[in-house]
């Protein structure tokens, strides 16, 4: 796809991926919307490239994503990474967090994906971009609701790929591991991270916007198949649903698991 003067949604894009991505799309021509919460940084993200246009929207709000689409015209590209963490053992999750998980890292993402597809199908082109992740193929303690949410994205976007084979409208699944975003800052406090940029480990984010720009301007590896892994090497991210590697995994997760009940146990003692 040639992005020069591409309309271009990128849902998160307050920061980490999401704005890194908006950012490099921007520089090679397209019209990019983003969508966040956090009003703030949006403006600071426009003020950085004011060809970006900012929209400020809770994507757990069917009304918040309606308007989202109305304001955004046809769209070219979709770049669905709006999502949210929570660290901690599953039976202790409060409700609201439960489901505020899989409105916005599920329900969001499918519900823009079913409003913007069908302008794309009259079209005749257009491309889907879902960020999932590493924990789309191996549970991770302390995540196991993170993990369904990534594994349910995983499954649709393979299944929207198959639907939408040959009607002009591409599907890619970029499936990262640790990336130094504020992600686990956030699952861990519930709020926004104390300060932008990059707080946790990992590759740097621009690993994942340059997976998405590679997704949307070049032909996949093999014909037909459209999930790409960061980092790329050997698929680095699914190797942990390998049987051996994952019986590895849970050998060497143990400890983690034991750590947080101990903690548990503390607190309660006081």
């Amino acid at each position: 796809m040639n992005l020069r003067d591409a309309n271009v949604v990128v849902t998160g894009a307050s920061t980490g991926i999401g704005r890194a991505t908006a950012l490099l799309l921007a520089s090679k021509g397209a019209k990019v919307t983003v969508a966040a919460r956090d009003d703030t940084r949006l403006r600071e993200l426009t003020a950085e490239q004011p060809t970006i246009t900012p929209m400020k929207a809770d994507l757990t709000k069917e009304a918040d994503r309606a308007a989202l689409v109305a304001a955004a015209g046809e769209v070219d590209v979709l770049v669905n990474n709006a999502g949210l963490g929570w660290h901690g053992m599953a039976e202790d999750m409060p409700a609201d967090r439960l489901r505020e998980l899989i409105e916005l890292n599920v329900l969001a993402l499918m519900d823009l994906t079913h409003r913007i597809v069908p302008g794309m199908l009259a079209r005749g082109r257009g491309h889907i971009v879902n960020i999932g992740s590493i924990a789309g193929y191996v549970g991770v303690p302390a995540e196991a609701v993170y993990c369904a949410t990534k594994y349910a994205v995983q499954g649709y976007t393979d299944a929207l790929r198959r639907e939408l084979s040959g009607r002009g409208v591409k599907v890619t699944l970029i499936a990262p591991g640790p990336i130094k975003t504020e992600f686990l800052a956030r699952a861990t406090t519930g709020g926004p991270a104390p300060e932008p940029g990059a707080l946790d480990y990992g590759l740097p984010v621009t690993t994942v916007s340059r997976a998405v720009l590679r997704a949307l301007t070049r032909p996949p590896f093999l014909p037909g198949y459209r999930t790409i892994t960061v980092p790329r090497i050997g698929g680095w991210s699914r190797l942990g649903s390998i049987p051996l590697i994952s019986h590895a995994t849970n050998l060497s997760v143990r400890s983690r698991v034991r750590a947080e009940l101990k903690k548990r146990e503390a607190a309660a003692t006081g």
